[in-house]
């Protein structure tokens, strides 16, 4: 599952600026991106992964950054575990990798998807994606989100840019129940203000 929602994001990002990054310290991600948390298991900005094999939301704290992008978070009506911005410097690539949200889920509720959100566009930030064998690249505008389940679709990131850094909006959620809500932000094309 790899899709491009049609619904775009406005808003403003300048709370950016005020967030303090730490680099990951995941194989994936190590020396690639850096990141801090809206929401963690312990509500700590630099606390990045879970803590149990399967995500369950109640688990997760906002952190002290979710009152700067309250709007943008809250905006997004899905169950969430984890959820952080991505800063990627200029040259910085993460490489194809697939990820293990759902090796330990039982059911349908169990089971975790990936958003991200672009928080800053450029031609130059590239989105790589794998799906049975065929890759994938697209650039997002900021406001676009790409959703896709991490363990089947291998992901990364290129900044090809020489002088911009990137951002995104990273987020795992609960796939089920697929909601109204959901099914209107993939499929409606329009522009909503947050």
């Amino acid at each position: 599952m790899l899709m491009i929602a049609k619904t775009k994001l406005v808003f403003d990002n300048s709370w950016l600026s005020e967030l303090i990054f730490k680099p990951h310290d995941d194989q994936d991600l190590a020396g690639n991106v850096d990141a801090v948390s809206i929401k963690s298991v312990d509500g700590n900005i630099h606390s990045f992964y879970r803590n149990k094999p399967v995500e369950n939301p109640k688990d997760f704290k906002y952190t002290k950054y979710y009152s700067l992008c309250k709007s943008l978070i809250d905006y997004f009506k899905f169950e969430t575990t984890r959820v952080r911005v991505h800063k990627q410097e200029p040259g910085q690539t993460i490489p194809l990798h697939t990820d293990d949200n759902n090796v330990n889920a039982v059911s349908n509720e169990d089971f975790r998807l990936r958003a991200v959100t672009a928080l800053t566009g450029s031609d130059d930030f590239i989105y790589q994606f794998q799906l049975n064998g065929e890759i994938e690249q697209f650039s997002l505008k900021v406001g676009e989100t790409v959703l896709f389940d991490p363990d089947l679709v291998a992901h990364g990131m290129m900044n090809n840019s020489k002088t911009e850094t990137r951002y995104s909006l990273v987020q795992v959620f609960k796939a089920y129940p697929v909601t109204p809500w959901l099914k209107n932000f993939i499929n409606t094309d329009q522009i909503e203000i947050v």
